[in-house]
């Protein structure tokens, strides 16, 4: 039977919260969960049978059952615990499962992190170790600001779009939807990443990049 929260100090005053995907993606999601001290994750849950009955981090792994029987013992919210490089299909689909079962996706925002007051983050939002999001920035649903990235005033980033590791938009830049901006890249002020591009680690973007197109280099020019 599995129960709706895991034990250890200060478990019962914290809300339950489960995770969907033990990839190595879901570790800092832990990490950033226990290092704010709002939630406590109860299990995560993995489609691979191979990982049911492993750990992480002290937390159990349990196959897709578990996910129903942790929303009927009153476990009301989940995140999602994929990230993936340049293709968010598999964390948007994970999203939207969650969604479907009725589980509320709060934003998990690491506790060494900086998020200004006048930003905002949609459901399921993760902001990682050090990131800093600044006044009137807006992330979208399901998105990704990861360690050390820097999203600045008044930008915009859609809805399942990751900002890698290190990465830096300048003020009023802009990521489309399901766009992958990489570790170390910088966007300057005003530019626009299209829907479903990506930015490879350690461009430098000076101008637009179009819905779909990956780009890498300084300054940052197509690939292919």
């Amino acid at each position: 039977m599995i129960g709706a929260m895991s034990t250890g100090e200060g478990a019962q005053s914290r809300v339950p919260i489960v995770g969907l995907g033990a990839g190595t993606h879901a570790k800092s999601v832990v990490e950033a969960i226990r290092s704010s001290g709002h939630f406590e994750v109860a299990a995560i849950v993995d489609d691979d049978p191979a990982k049911a009955g492993a750990e992480l981090f002290g937390v159990r792994v349990v196959s897709p059952e578990g996910l129903e029987q942790l929303r009927a013992n009153g476990v009301t919210h989940a995140f999602v615990g994929v990230g993936g490089i340049g293709d968010s299909s598999g964390r948007r689909g994970i999203f939207e499962r969650l969604v479907t079962a009725g589980f509320e996706l709060p934003a998990i925002i690491h506790a060494s992190a900086i998020v200004s007051p006048w930003a905002t983050l949609r459901r399921g939002v993760q902001v990682f170790a050090a990131a800093v999001v600044n006044a009137d920035a807006e992330i979208g649903a399901g998105a990704i600001v990861n360690t050390g990235a820097i999203v600045e005033h008044d930008c915009r980033v859609g809805a399942h779009a990751h900002v890698a590791p290190g990465a830096c938009l300048a003020g009023l830049a802009s990521v489309g939807e399901s766009a992958h901006v990489g570790i170390g890249a910088v966007v300057i002020e005003g530019v626009r990443i299209g829907p479903g591009a990506l930015v490879g680690a350690g461009a430098v973007v000076i101008r637009d990049v179009p819905e779909g197109a990956r780009v890498a280099g300084v300054p940052a020019r197509p690939l292919g």
